[in-house]
C-alpha cells in the first residue's frame, strides 16, 4: 500500500475508535444522568465511526461492520424513546436487532474465510497466465466480460493453485487495462 493511503486509512482507523470511545462515554452519561439526549449523541457518534471505518475495510463481505453496529443503534434509538412510545418501538427494534445481529454474523464468517484470499476467482489464459485477481465471481466475470473482453477461463483460486504465485497482468482495479509496469529492457 502506498504511503498516502496507508497513512489515511491510520487515521480512519483513529478517528473510528475516537468516535466510538464519544458514544461510549455519551451511553455511560445517559446511563447516570437520565437525560435522553446523551443516547442520541452516541447514536450518531456510532454512525460516523461507521462510515469512516468502512472505507478502511476491504474485500467481499467487509460491510459486516454496519450489520454488527445495526443492532447496538436500534437499542440505543430504542432508549431514546419516551416511555409512552417504547413498547410501540420495541416491537419493530428488537427483531431488527436480533436480524441484523444474525447478519452480521453469517457476513464476518463470510470475510473472514476470504481474508487469506484462497478462495478468490482468478481470470486467467493458458498461454499469458493470470490475468486479474478478484474476490468474487460476480467481479471476475464482469472484469473478464466488460473489461479484457477476449476469450479467457475463469475459476476459483483452489482449483488452479499454480496462479496464486503469480502476478496479475491487470492488477490495477482503477486502470484495469494498464499492465503491470515492467522493467525496460536496455538495447
Amino acid at each position: 500500500m502506498p504511503e498516502p493511503a496507508a497513512a489515511r486509512d491510520r487515521q480512519d482507523r483513529t478517528t473510528a475508535a475516537g468516535l466510538t470511545a464519544a458514544a461510549a462515554v455519551c451511553v455511560v452519561l445517559a446511563a447516570g444522568w437520565g437525560h435522553r439526549w446523551p443516547v442520541l449523541v452516541a447514536a450518531g457518534a456510532l454512525f460516523g465511526a461507521v462510515m469512516v471505518y468502512r472505507r478502511v475495510m476491504r474485500g467481499a463481505y467487509a460491510y459486516w461492520v454496519a450489520w454488527a453496529v445495526s443492532p447496538v443503534l436500534s437499542l440505543l434509538l430504542l432508549w431514546a424513546q419516551p416511555s409512552d412510545l417504547r413498547e410501540a418501538a420495541a416491537l419493530l427494534a428488537l427483531p431488527w436487532a436480533g436480524l441484523s445481529a444474525v447478519v452480521a454474523l453469517v457476513l464476518f464468517v463470510l470475510w473472514r474465510s476470504r481474508r487469506g484470499g484462497h478462495l478468490d476467482w482468478v481470470v486467467w489464459h493458458p498461454d499469458l497466465g493470470l490475468l486479474r485477481r478478484e474476490q468474487t465471481k460476480r467481479a471476475a466475470l464482469d472484469w473478464a466480460r466488460w473489461h479484457y473482453r477476449e476469450p479467457c477461463l475463469i475459476d476459483r483460486l483452489d482449483r488452479v493453485p499454480e496462479l496464486a504465485r503469480q502476478r496479475p497482468l491487470y492488477p490495477h482495479a482503477d486502470r484495469p487495462l494498464k499492465q503491470v509496469d515492467r522493467p525496460q529492457e536496455s538495447l
